[in-house]
């Protein structure tokens, strides 16, 4: 990395200052910073040059997987076709050889043709239209000069933009919300446009200039009081599309869901996650984001600007360097808030106020506050919500019982909520962390087996236990984080089992040594304690290795945490907020298969690079399997990669919280590979605690779709639940991808969601199941019967169909050879 600066990840590019429209809400032209008038019509091709550069250049710094630009205004169309080919030509030659580049245009679509849209499908360009709702709706702002309305052209290029030709560049609508207009007029408007996204904008306005439409003023030093008229305005729209079934998401209704399971939000206007956005004007300055420009003249400016500064020299300016600070970068008064992480104190010019700058909450604060509340009760009351916001329970939905996992005190009891959760192939975060806690009471049951049934004449492996026990009683939290390293239960099971065969190696019996030692670690212990020397190191569990001599033992000082001491420490990676270990020095960790040696700085870099962006894809486009992910998922193991080329991964029943996977070049791919395997990881816990099928029931006899040699019942049911992950990541690849990429996804599509419905099948109708096994697979179905009417192009289905019977035929000849 480039020092310690957070890189941009977007840049919005002005390539037009001027526009067609005169929207008596634009924040460009209708509020306090005027510095367009100053500036050049359009973006010239020597600055253009010099913008890509400075792109590529610190993409490269920072190595980055992939960076957007968005192409605005004014009205970036009237660049004009030629114009805009040579700037498409000029980003790409400069960019693509650096880092992908996902290029999108945001328009007003008045001049949206034919022409422009076989030029985005040339290059790739996603396209996002501004469209307020109805016409009613639309017509109140935005408008021609001499108030002629732009509706009906507008909707034109809609309609050619959602050809089968140009569908997969339509990105979506963005309308800003006026409660002078009729919400659910807005929203059926939005929705009949059939967006793939909308995206609701309050208007922009400050504490000196306060939002339209309010009955009452407003007081920073009160921020919770108000009416909350824009909040009813979005708690109507946000029944309609609940009630809806939520046919395409609302950006503002799915970064509050994001927020409150855990996930980054995904719209600036909310959560605290780092702004990562820089704006380049036609000149070539560099700029905050410019819905600055409403709170005063120059609020957006940095005086940097591409032909004197770097990127990363905007990146240190206090404004925006105040924007990637958190919660520590929002007022004193929204830091008491319980809701910060939800709302991240409203967009920041919001926040505005004379004399006191941006150290204030939103304008919009009671808007927030109540819409939040609205959206999480709507979700508790469906039964999938989080079970407690800003420390209150909200009101028990139908069939949710009162009590939170909180409130359980044997850990051990999974609810009707959670069951359903899981068997619709998801999980909460709640219900991920019940399972933890079922985790964390079986190692602890495992490890009181190893204290009776170990080697007690062994002196190490009695000093070890009495170390353990003693910390279990002074710091029980220590002991816990050691136990939780997910190898430690691999470790036991194997030791368990061949101390009762007769058949434990030393080296398995003195790791009880590593697990005390870790727990001394965790717990600052203040003495000096034994380790063992396997291979020339001292694995640490959770903390890496120590450096070793020729000795049986090494000696770790426990009183402090410094990995200066590991000669191998273990590579904490921030993948898109979520902190992943990377487990390249447990002697447990070959549970998963081929695991990789010791990771060289360049391998570690690559999956420092690919993590964010595939947990990021995982937030984006599969926010329904993200919260579960991100609370249970702590370590992956690096695979060795398959010679053959195929994707390599794996689960370990045993190693709760852990996956190996072999790095992928793509990381969209690397997210298909983290779902599914997270899917075995869920169930496997699930398995631990919940009979779902006659145990006995061990013959290779049942037909999997994706195999074609007869598998065991519960081989069946693993690779059926981890596929309901595997058809939803190619149900979102094909609406996003394009060309060949798109017709391959829409064929995988179809081929998965056919192999998982048959499995289900198979598993209805294998007479091994349990009551709560058959609830289980019955809820399992549902979600897959969600997806059965999708279409998908004949020739897709013809080559799923294909597929599916020939591996039927092999697996019907292999079962007749057995027989």
């Amino acid at each position: 990395m480039a020092g310690d600066t957070v890189p941009f990840r977007q840049v919005v590019l002005k390539v037009h200052s001027r526009c067609d429209l005169a929207c008596d809400h634009c924040y460009v032209y209708e509020h306090a910073d005027q510095s367009w008038r100053g500036r050049p019509n359009e973006l010239d091709s020597s600055t253009a040059a010099r913008i890509a550069h400075r792109v590529a250049e610190h993409a490269a710094a920072h190595r980055l997987p992939e960076i957007r630009i968005v192409l605005h205004g004014g009205e970036p169309l009237l660049l004009g076709p030629h114009r805009m080919r040579e700037l498409l030509d000029t980003l790409r030659a400069a960019i693509s050889p650096v880092t992908r580049l996902d290029l999108r245009i945001h328009t007003n679509a008045v001049q949206l043709t034919e022409e422009y849209l076989d030029l985005f499908a040339e290059y790739e360009v996603k396209v996002g239209v501004s469209l307020d709702g109805d016409r009613a709706a639309n017509d109140r702002h935005r408008l021609y000069r001499g108030a002629r309305s732009s509706y009906d052209q507008v909707l034109a290029s809609l309609a050619r933009l959602r050809e089968p030709a140009y569908r997969h560049l339509y990105a979506g609508l963005l309308c800003t919300i006026d409660i002078a207009n009729d919400p659910i007029a807005v929203y059926r408007g939005l929705v009949a446009q059939q967006p793939p996204r909308v995206d609701l904008l309050l208007p922009h306005a400050t504490w000196e200039h306060q939002p339209i439409g309010l009955t009452s003023a407003r007081d920073p030093g009160r921020p919770t009081e108000g009416d909350g008229e824009y909040a009813g305005w979005l708690d109507a729209v946000f029944d309609a599309w609940d009630a809806d079934g939520r046919p395409m998401p609302i950006r503002t209704f799915e970064s509050v869901l994001g927020a409150l399971y855990g996930r980054p939000a995904t719209t600036e206007a909310l959560g605290l996650n780092p702004v990562d956005l820089l704006v380049i004007e036609t000149d070539g300055t560099l700029e905050q984001v410019d819905s600055l420009k409403t709170a005063y003249e120059g609020a957006a400016a940095t005086g940097l600007d591409v032909w004197s500064n770097t990127l990363d020299e905007a990146a240190a300016i206090p404004g925006i360097a105040v924007r990637r600070q958190g919660i520590d970068g929002v007022s004193a008064v929204c830091r008491e808030c319980a809701l910060v992480r939800v709302c991240g104190g409203g967009l920041y010019p919001h926040r505005y106020r004379p004399g006191h700058g941006f150290d204030n909450p939103s304008v919009y604060c009671a808007d927030l506050k109540e819409m939040i509340t609205h959206v999480a009760d709507a979700e508790i009351r469906h039964g999938r919500g989080p079970a407690t916001l800003g420390g209150r329970r909200a009101a028990p939905g139908p069939g949710e019982s009162s009590s939170t996992p909180e409130d359980r005190d044997d850990g051990l009891d999974l609810g009707a909520e959670e069951f359903a959760e899981l068997a619709a192939g998801h999980g909460s975060p709640a219900t991920i962390r019940v399972m933890t806690r079922n985790q964390a009471a079986l190692r602890r049951d495992l490890l009181a087996l190893i204290a009776r049934e170990g080697p007690q004449q062994d002196q190490r492996f009695a000093q070890a236990w009495d170390l353990l026990a003693a910390l279990s009683g002074q710091d029980p939290e220590a002991v816990a984080k050691a136990l939780a390293h997910p190898y430690v239960r691999v470790w036991a099971v194997q030791l368990l089992t061949d101390l009762r065969n007769g058949e434990a190696a030393a080296a398995d019996v003195h790791h009880l040594e590593a697990v005390a030692a870790s727990a001394a670690v965790h717990a600052r212990h203040g003495a000096r304690v034994p380790v063992p020397v396997r291979d020339g190191v001292a694995p640490l569990p959770g903390f890496g290795a120590l450096a070793a001599g020729p000795r049986a033992q090494t000696w770790c000082d426990t009183g402090s945490a410094d990995e200066r001491d590991l000669v191998r420490p273990l590579r904490r990676i921030d993948a898109a907020g979520l902190q992943i270990t990377i487990e390249d020095t447990d002697p447990y960790r070959a549970c998963h298969g081929t695991p990789t040696a010791r990771l060289n700085t360049e391998e570690a870099d690559a999956w420092a690079r690919a993590l964010p962006g595939a947990i990021a894809y995982i937030d984006e486009y599969m926010p329904e399997f993200a919260p579960g992910l991100r609370t249970g998922l702590t370590t992956i193991m690096p695979m060795r990669r398959a010679e053959d080329g195929t994707h390599r991964s794996a689960a370990a029943r045993h190693a709760f919280g852990s996956i190996g996977v072999a790095l992928p070049e793509d990381p969209a791919l690397l997210a298909l590979l983290l779902v599914h395997e997270f899917q075995h990881v869920k169930l496997g816990a699930l398995l631990d605690i919940a009979a779902l099928y006659d145990v006995t029931d061990t013959e290779p006899r049942y037909y999997a779709p994706w195999r074609r040699d007869p598998r065991p019942l519960e081989g069946l049911l693993q690779g059926t639940y981890a596929h309901i992950a595997v058809v939803e990541f190619w149900r979102m690849r094909r609406a996003q991808a394009t060309g060949a990429e798109r017709d391959a996804a829409e064929t995988r599509f179809a081929r998965w969601r056919l192999h998982t419905v048959e499995a289900v099948e198979q598993l209805l109708k294998s007479g091994s199941l349990t009551a709560l096994g058959e609830s289980f697979i019955t809820g399992m179905s549902r979600t897959i019967d969600s997806w059965r009417d999708e279409k998908v192009n004949p020739s897709a289905l013809r080559a799923a169909q294909r597929a599916a019977a020939d591996n039927r035929a092999e697996f019907e000849d292999r079962l007749r050879a057995l027989s």
